[in-house]
C-alpha cells in the first residue's frame, strides 16, 4: 500500500480514537496502520522528563538549537513509517513548522521507555 493511502487510513484512525475512552495512538508500522492503546503510569512520563532534561542540558553543548521534545510523531513516508516515541532529539525549530509530524531525516535519536513487564515491545 502506498504512503500517502497509509497515512490518510492513519489519520482517520486518530479521528475515530479521539472518540473513544482511554489514551490511543496511531502509527505506521510494517503492515499498514496501528491502532495502539497507551496508558503509561505517571512514573513513565517522570522518566520521560528526567530523560529529556538530562539531554537537553547535554545538548546546548554537543549539539546547539536541538532538543529533546515529547509529543511529535516521526514519520518517513521513503521506508512508509511513522512513530509516536516517547521523546526525541530534534532541532528546536522543526516545532514551529506546520503539520503533526517531524521528518525522520530530522531526528538525531529516540527514546522509548519499555515497561518491565513487557520487555520485548
Amino acid at each position: 500500500m502506498e504512503y500517502a493511502k497509509m497515512r490518510a487510513i492513519a489519520e482517520e484512525l486518530g479521528a475515530y480514537a479521539e472518540r473513544l475512552e482511554g489514551a490511543w495512538s496511531v502509527e505506521i508500522g510494517p503492515s499498514g496502520p496501528i491502532l495502539a492503546m497507551m496508558r503509561p503510569p505517571k512514573r513513565h512520563a517522570g522518566t520521560v522528563h528526567r530523560i529529556c532534561m538530562q539531554l537537553d542540558e547535554q545538548l546546548r553543548t554537543t549539539h546547539p538549537g536541538h532538543i529533546c521534545a515529547s509529543g511529535p510523531e516521526i514519520e518517513h513516508p521513503a521506508i512508509g513509517r511513522m512513530r509516536l516515541p516517547d521523546a526525541m532529539v530534534i532541532p528546536e525549530a522543526v516545532l514551529d513548522e506546520e503539520g503533526l509530524a517531524v521528518d525522520a531525516t530530522q531526528v538525531l535519536a529516540v527514546v522509548e521507555i519499555v515497561s518491565p513487564s513487557n520487555p520485548t515491545n
